[in-house]
C-alpha cells in the first residue's frame, strides 16, 4: 500500500514538472487579438510627466517625514495633452497643495503611502487645473517615503 502511494506521489510531481517546463519554456506566446489592440492604444497615449514630487510633512515646526512620487499622466488624446502642458504650472501647483495637505491631516505615526488614494487626489487635482474628462489615468510610477532628520 505504502509503494503505490509513494509511486502515485511520484508520477503525480513528475506530469506536474513536465507540465510547468512545458507551460513557462515550450508554449509560444502568440499575441492575441486584445493584446494587439491594447499595444495600439499604447503607442497612441499622451502622455504628461510630472518629475519627482518632494513633499515634507511638517508636525509641530518638525519635518516628520520626507515623500518623493513619480507621477504621469495618461491624457485623452492630443488636445488634452496640448492643455495638460500650457496648465503645467497650475496643474502642478494643484497637486502640491493637495499632496501636502493630503499628508498633513495624516495621523500622528501613521506611515506608509496609501496609493490608491493619492491616485484619487491627483485625480481631482488634475480636474480642478485642466478639467474633467482630460486626463485618462494617473500612473504613479514610484513612491518613496524616509523618516526626518529628528525623529
Amino acid at each position: 500500500m505504502n509503494r503505490i502511494v509513494i509511486i502515485i506521489i511520484a508520477v503525480v510531481v513528475i506530469a506536474g514538472c513536465g507540465g510547468a517546463v512545458w507551460y513557462f519554456f515550450l508554449q509560444t506566446d502568440a499575441p492575441s487579438v486584445e493584446a494587439q489592440e491594447e499595444g495600439r492604444a499604447i503607442d497612441e497615449a499622451e502622455f504628461v510627466d510630472i518629475e519627482n514630487l518632494a513633499i515634507s510633512v511638517i508636525k509641530e515646526g518638525r519635518v516628520v517625514r520626507y515623500i518623493t512620487i513619480s507621477v504621469s499622466l495618461e491624457m485623452n488624446g492630443k488636445d488634452a495633452k496640448e492643455l495638460g502642458d500650457l496648465a503645467f504650472p497650475r496643474l502642478k501647483d494643484e497637486i502640491f497643495r493637495d499632496l501636502h495637505s493630503y499628508f498633513s491631516m495624516q495621523q500622528p505615526g501613521q506611515t506608509g503611502i496609501n496609493v490608491a488614494q493619492v491616485k484619487t487626489r491627483l485625480m481631482w487635482a488634475a480636474e480642478r487645473a485642466i478639467g474633467r474628462g482630460k486626463v485618462r489615468q494617473i500612473i504613479i510610477q514610484g513612491a518613496y517615503e524616509r523618516k526626518g532628520k529628528f525623529n
